[in-house]
Order: structure tokens, then sequence, then C-alpha cells
């Protein structure tokens, strides 16, 4: 065949091609319409989508950031998105696909509307950990958000928590993402706003209403100081409804510390700590032991007893005091190591962490938070285990002494302590 041939048959193949997607998109459009929808999820990947933060192992980074065409504003108008701006049409709890959505009521599209015409800038702020745990795939909810915005027909811009991690709200991160991509206006919190779902409302707040899944949104809007409304109060005008935060105000275990004298070192010293995870034992042995040359018995760090005994055991053989700086909830877990201090002719004191499980969990998540994640959150279940293998430690278990010592707080700076005195979604 010809050169020319093989241009004109190469031409026709690229027309017959164009005409079949041309037809599909056609169809595409009609259905989308019938739908509410406009074709925007057919079209090529938006590159106004940007993705920040450290990757994962599997590649994900924990924030998805729609710019738009958004002008920088005073006035912020934030929203959440499932079951406050969309719910599935399919009627189910989880969106079976990109185009399985609809506006939760007719009052959305007319009210965002209205807000942008009066300066607002409106910005999206959502939870999203099912990206992380791949129930949702993250091109398609990228879709699902581009043929909302259409919809809308307004710049909107969206910033996306895909993981657990410390972006996710409560955390103000998304906030902060958005105000650094502000055109350099800063926002006046005063006239701000957030509108989420979220409320930490009690079952039957109105008529046949489930319980609100969590305290999140409000929360988000109390960490980032802007006022709060539920979908309810900001597209239909209604009264606010009670609620709690059902978790602890950090504020007061500030207020009322009580300070009490640190933890003497003694010579051939066994201390056993006893507490859940993140109470401070730790922070406890940096403060207080750590310069008097105790050496840290850690199972995080050694990742079994065989060798945290191992180094236990050495360290008394050379004469050094020790710290278990273990959970240690039960007689049997303190046993190893008193008899092993019994062995080498040393006093045991057992340092019971007095530190509510409650409270514990916020500080949880204020450390994956102050780390950025470098260390994650421990999940609940740990707490579940502790709480059910707890014993109150006894003399009798061949304990010297018992010390029970209060939360005290301790703050690495000015941010640690901006962090804690966060609400957090425990």
């Amino acid at each position: 065949m010809s050169s020319r041939k093989r241009n004109m048959a190469a031409d026709s193949s690229k027309e017959t091609k164009r005409l079949r997607r041309s037809k599909a998109k056609g169809r595409n459009s009609r259905e989308n319409n019938d739908t509410g929808l406009d074709d925007a999820i057919s079209q090529p990947r938006n590159t106004q989508w940007i993705e920040l933060g450290k990757a994962s192992a599997k590649g994900l980074k924990p924030v998805f950031f729609f710019k738009g065409s958004c002008t920088g504003s005073s006035k912020i108008a934030g929203f959440d998105l499932d079951y406050t701006l969309i719910r599935p049409k399919s009627g189910k709890k989880w969106p079976t696909g990109p185009k399985d959505w609809e506006f939760m009521n007719d009052e959305i599209k007319p009210k965002l509307k209205q807000v942008q015409r009066d300066g607002y800038k409106v910005v999206i702020f959502t939870n999203q950990r099912g990206i992380e745990k791949q129930h949702t795939d993250a091109n398609h909810f990228k879709e699902k958000c581009e043929a909302i915005i259409s919809s809308l027909s307004i710049p909107i811009q969206v910033i996306v928590a895909t993981t657990e991690g410390h972006f996710r709200k409560p955390s103000t991160e998304l906030w902060e993402i958005m105000q650094k991509n502000n055109t350099g206006i800063k926002v006046d919190l005063k006239q701000s706003f957030y509108v989420g779902d979220a409320a930490g409302r009690a079952k039957n707040w109105a008529p046949g209403k489930p319980k609100d899944f969590s305290v999140s949104d409000r929360m988000f809007a109390a960490n980032v100081g802007v006022r709060f409304l539920t979908p309810e109060e900001y597209f239909f005008d209604e009264n606010p409804c009670p609620f709690e935060w059902r978790s602890i105000d950090p504020k007061n275990y500030v207020e009322n510390a009580k300070k009490i004298d640190a933890i003497q070192p003694k010579d051939k010293d066994m201390i056993i700590m006893v507490g859940p995870p993140a109470c401070g034992k730790s922070a406890l042995y940096q403060n207080s032991l750590q310069q008097h040359g105790y050496v840290r018995v850690n199972q995080d760090t050694l990742k079994t007893q065989h060798k945290c005994l191992a180094l236990a055991n050495a360290s008394m053989s050379e004469g050094k005091s020790v710290v278990i700086d273990n959970t240690n909830p039960s007689v049997t877990t303190r046993e190893t190591y008193i008899n092993a201090a019994k062995k080498k002719g040393y006093r045991v004191r057992c340092v019971v962490m007095e530190v509510p499980l409650e409270l514990a969990k916020h500080l949880n998540y204020v450390r994956q938070n102050y780390t950025k994640s470098a260390v994650r959150r421990i999940p609940n279940v740990a707490y579940n285990m502790y709480k059910k293998n707890y014993q109150v430690p006894q003399i009798s278990e061949g304990i010297d002494e018992i010390i029970h010592f209060p939360f005290q707080p301790h703050f690495q700076d000015e941010v640690h302590k901006k962090l804690f005195l966060q609400w957090t979604d425990y």
C-alpha cells in the first residue's frame, strides 16, 4: 500500500473513532442531564487538583486540593460534603460510584450561589478516609467533586483529607491549607462560618432522626474559631438543637492541674509504669528519670517482652536503675519484671498514671497531630484491651511502693499546647 493510501486509511480510522466518541459523549450528556448532572464526569482529569503531603508506602498523599477559579476573600463559607451537601442517590449509606449522588435538598444550589454573590469564598472541607482504606477510588471521588462543582456553577475550592492522619477534621490543617491559598488575604474568622452534619446531636433530635455519628464538624469549627451551623440551621433557618461534645474539654486539665513533687531517683531501683497508651508514661520518664541514668525498657521500641526482660536484666547486672515503660495492666505482665528485680536485689516501685481513658485517647490524637502523623494514633482496640486486662496494683505482688501520679500538662512548645487545647473526636 502506498504512503498516501496508508495516511488516508489512518485518517479514516481516526474520524470513525472521533464520531464514536462524539456519540458516546452525547449519550452520556443526555443520561447525566436526566439525573441532574452534567457531563463533567466524562471529561479528562482536571489539572486543578493538587495532592499535598508525604505519600504513604502505597503512594497516597494525605490531602487532595481542588483550587478551582476562586478568588481570595476575608469571608469563608465552609461546608462539609457528605450528608451536608449531598447523599447517595441510590439510597444506600455509601455511594456506589462517582455518579451516585444528589443534593440533599433544593435549597443548596440557590443558597450557595447567594453566599458566593455576597462575597464569600465557598470551600468544601471533607474527610474521606475510605480512600486510604481503598473503599473509595480516588479518581472517582475527584470526578464526583468536579460534577458537583459544575452543577453548582460557582467557583468552589475542595480540600480532602484522604487518611486518618493529622489532616483529618477536627484538626485545623485543612483550614490552614485554605488560608495559604487565599491570594494573600487574611480570613476574618468572625465573618466566616462552617456547616456540617456531625454535630453531636442525640437520637431523635428531630422526630425519627438518628444520633449524629460524631461531633467532628462542630469541633472543627470550634478549633478554627468560626461560627458553626448544622445543615438544618443554615438551609432551613431551624433553631439549634441540644448537643453533647462527647469528649473531654482539654482546657479543664490545664486550668485544674495540681503541682506534685517529681519522682525521686533511687539506687538499684525498678520503676514499673502502669497506664493506658499515650497517657504520658514516656514523657514522665524523659522529664523526671532519664537525667538520673534510668534505663528505659519499652516494648514499642524492642518489639518483644523477651527483649525487654533481657535489657532489664543486663541493666540491673550493671547496677543501673530501670523504668519499665509499658502499659503493664495485669498482675501477670508485672510479675515477670518484679521477679527479675527481686533476684537482683532491687526495690520495685509502681507508678500508676492517674489518667482517665478519655484523656489518654485525647493525648493519642494530640501526639499524632503534633508529630504530623510521624506517630500515628493507636487504635481504640488497644484501650479496650487495656481496660479489659487492668488489675489494680497491690503491695502483695511484691511491689515495695505504689505511687499514684496524676496528669501533669507538659508541652514541648506553644504549638504543642495549642494542639492539646483543641477538641479531638476520639
